[in-house]
């Protein structure tokens, strides 16, 4: 029995067929149970328990902070997720029909679901996007499907929230190299201003001033060393180093 998986893309062969167990052959025990093994689950291929899947699934999600973020996690879908868990049928092994690869099924909707239609074997399928605001395909448990799609529906979104995040930070880094590199060129002095006075005042003549030319310390004792968004300035020969603190803010 074969059925289609919903698809933005009508295009993309995303048909599936629900694979009956082979029965036993002359094949040593070992040939027969590596055939049967899934590439996802390193286990048979009709041999896996859909219901546990889908609560570590649940669980790892309340736990991660992207997931959370989603706010996805307090709809009225997601709270009744574990009861609609406990009436599910499990899916048994399914095998892709464009590639004939076969697989736990469970995991493999779960893949396809959440990052897009490609056979993890051989690509079949070019990662098409899965519509999982669809109604329930054929030959699948109604209740399986709503927990699955709540379940990517969550995941995708989170996924987003993760890649955003990891762009903005490395688009901070970029910044602050180029900062840094601004900073590297510039001519830094020190100017120490002299006075007679103990306590001089804004209205106070300085009877000296001497100016020290600084250079950015780039030895790898003061790379090593310097904190996020500071630079050491040596003063050449003599043992003279200052840090400024925030300059890369």
């Amino acid at each position: 029995m074969s059925f289609r998986l919903p698809c933005l893309d009508v295009a993309v062969d995303t048909r599936l067929s629900i694979e009956e167990k082979p029965h036993p052959s002359n094949d040593t025990p070992q040939t027969q149970q590596a055939d049967d093994n899934c590439a996802l689950t390193l286990s048979s291929c009709w041999h896996h328990d859909d219901g546990k899947f889908m609560r570590s699934k649940v669980q790892l999600l309340e736990k991660d902070a992207y997931a959370v973020a989603t706010k996805l996690m307090a709809t009225e879908n997601w709270t009744d997720l574990l009861q609609i868990i406990q009436n599910t049928r499990d899916v048994g092994c399914l095998r892709v029909v464009g590639c004939g690869h076969r697989f736990s099924g469970l995991p493999l909707l779960y893949t396809f679901m959440t990052t897009g239609f490609k056979c993890p074997i051989c690509r079949f399928g070019g990662n098409a996007e899965i519509d999982i605001t669809a109604p329930t395909p054929s030959a699948l448990c109604p209740n399986m499907w709503t927990a699955m799609c709540v379940l990517a529906n969550v995941v995708r979104k989170r996924d987003v929230l993760e890649k955003n995040n990891e762009e903005r930070m490395l688009s901070v880094q970029i910044s602050r190299q180029a900062i840094a590199v601004v900073y590297h060129s510039m001519p830094w002095v020190i100017l120490f201003v002299l006075y007679k006075e103990s306590t001089p005042t804004m209205a106070s003549t300085p009877y000296a001033q001497i100016p020290i030319r600084m250079t950015v310390d780039t030895s790898s004792s003061a790379q090593s060393s310097a904190q996020p968004g500071c630079i050491h300035l040596s003063a050449g020969t003599g043992h003279l180093s200052r840090v400024f603190r925030g300059v890369l803010r």
